[in-house]
C-alpha cells in the first residue's frame, strides 16, 4: 500500500506556506501533503516579493501550469489535486494535462467562458483593469478592501496575518483570465472531458471574491459529474480560519462517498 499523493494549489498573492495548517491535518488523515508556490511567488520571508514583481509579471497562466503539472507527474500516485481560488483554476488545468485521483476546488476562479461579472467582483478587480492591459505587477488590494470583500467573515487576527504575508502577482496571468476570449493561447479554457478523476467543488455562501453563483456554475460545467458543497457563513478564506474544519469535514464526507482514501494500491 502507498500513501495517497495530495496537491495544493494555492491562490493570487499567495504561496504555498498558506496550506501549512489544512496540509497538516491532511497528513494527519494519514495523505502525502505537497504545496508548492506558483514560480515567482513566496513567502516573504523566503524571497523577495517585492524584488520579484517584475519577474512574475512576465508569467502567464500557461507558465504555472506547466510548473504544477511537473510536480503532479513526479508524484508516486496520480494525486487529489486541492485549488483555492486562482488556484482552482490552474487545479482543472492541471489536471486536464495528468493522471489525478479527483479534484477539489474551493471557491475556484471561473475557466474560460464561466460568467463573473457580479458586483463584488468588479467592486474587488475593477481597479487592476490598466494593470492588466499593460501587463504590469497586482500588488495586494488595500487592506480594507480585502477585509470587505475576502475575509468578510473570519476574525480579524487570521484576516491580519494572512494579509501581511502576500507576494506580487502577475498582471499579464489575470489579463489571460479575465480577457480570455482575447487570449490566442486560450490559457484559460479548461477542457473538462479530460478531468477524468471525482470532482468536488465547495462554495462559501458568503464569499464576495469567488461567490456562490459563479462556483456553482463552474460545477455545471461538469454535466452531472461534480458534487457541490455550500459552507453556511463562510467567506472566500476558507482553508484556514474558523471555516476550514467545515472544509475539511465536506472533503471527508465526499472521499468517503467516492472510495477515496488515504492509502492506494
Amino acid at each position: 500500500m502507498t500513501q495517497q499523493d495530495v496537491l495544493l494549489i494555492h491562490g493570487t498573492w499567495g504561496h504555498g506556506k498558506e496550506w501549512d495548517e489544512f496540509g497538516a491535518q491532511l497528513t494527519a488523515r494519514g495523505y502525502r501533503v505537497h504545496a508548492p508556490s506558483w514560480p515567482g511567488h513566496g513567502h516573504p520571508k523566503e524571497i523577495d516579493v517585492w524584488g520579484m514583481a517584475e519577474e512574475v509579471t512576465q508569467l502567464g497562466i500557461l507558465d504555472y501550469v506547466d510548473a504544477l503539472a511537473d510536480v503532479a507527474r513526479s508524484l508516486e500516485t496520480p494525486p487529489i489535486i486541492f485549488g483555492h481560488s486562482v488556484g482552482g483554476l490552474l487545479a482543472q488545468l492541471v489536471a486536464a494535462r495528468v493522471p489525478h485521483r479527483g479534484i477539489v476546488l474551493l471557491g475556484p476562479a471561473p475557466a474560460a467562458g464561466v460568467w463573473a461579472l457580479y458586483p463584488s467582483q468588479i467592486a474587488l478587480w475593477g481597479g487592476f483593469t490598466p494593470r492588466w492591459i499593460m501587463g504590469r505587477p497586482m500588488f495586494p488590494v488595500k487592506k480594507k478592501t480585502w477585509d470587505k470583500y475576502i475575509c468578510n467573515a473570519v476574525d480579524q487576527s487570521f484576516s491580519d496575518e494572512f494579509y501581511s504575508n502576500l507576494c506580487a502577482e502577475s498582471g499579464r496571468a489575470y489579463r489571460e483570465m479575465v480577457f480570455w476570449f482575447l487570449d490566442p493561447k486560450r490559457s484559460t479554457r479548461v477542457n473538462f472531458e479530460a478531468i477524468t478523476g471525482d470532482v468536488l467543488v465547495i462554495a462559501g455562501s458568503e464569499d464576495k471574491c469567488c461567490v456562490p453563483s459563479m462556483c456553482k456554475a463552474t460545477a455545471k460545467r461538469y454535466r452531472g459529474r461534480a458534487d457541490y458543497v455550500e459552507l453556511d457563513g463562510s467567506d472566500h478564506m476558507m482553508i484556514g480560519g474558523p471555516y476550514m474544519d467545515a472544509t475539511l469535514q465536506a472533503f471527508d464526507t465526499w472521499a468517503a462517498a467516492k472510495g477515496i482514501t488515504a492509502t492506494t494500491s
